[in-house]
């Protein structure tokens, strides 16, 4: 029975932890609007972001990063950045998808 528990109890957690993140893509940014979209527009679409800082002239920097790696090595990673100005609107926003494709091993011997 404990060892039972011990297996599934990781699993039960990582699944638990799996529903609180919030996937991200170039896509989902789509949505925001220059001019219009606020902080709080972006954080309910997003999350709570990676991090924040100060940027010029009183603007807001805030900064969202995941990645997914998968177990041949390859996955992807995607990083959204939005700068929003003094009175909370956005200003600017950018974002990149990389994806890395699996390592391919070579035969032994070959």
């Amino acid at each position: 029975m404990d060892r039972i528990r011990t297996r599934v109890f990781p699993i039960i957690c990582c699944l638990a932890l799996a529903g609180c993140v919030k996937p991200i893509d170039c896509n989902t940014v789509s949505e925001l609007n220059v001019g219009t979209s606020t902080v709080q527009d972006a954080n309910a679409l997003l999350g709570q972001p990676t991090s924040r800082s100060l940027g010029e002239n009183g603007s807001t920097v805030l900064r969202w990063e995941s990645t997914t790696h998968v177990y041949t090595g390859g996955g992807s990673a995607t990083v959204i950045q939005l700068t929003f100005g003094p009175d909370g609107k956005l200003l600017y926003k950018n974002c990149s998808d990389t994806i890395t494709p699996p390592r391919v091993q070579e035969p032994a011997g070959g």
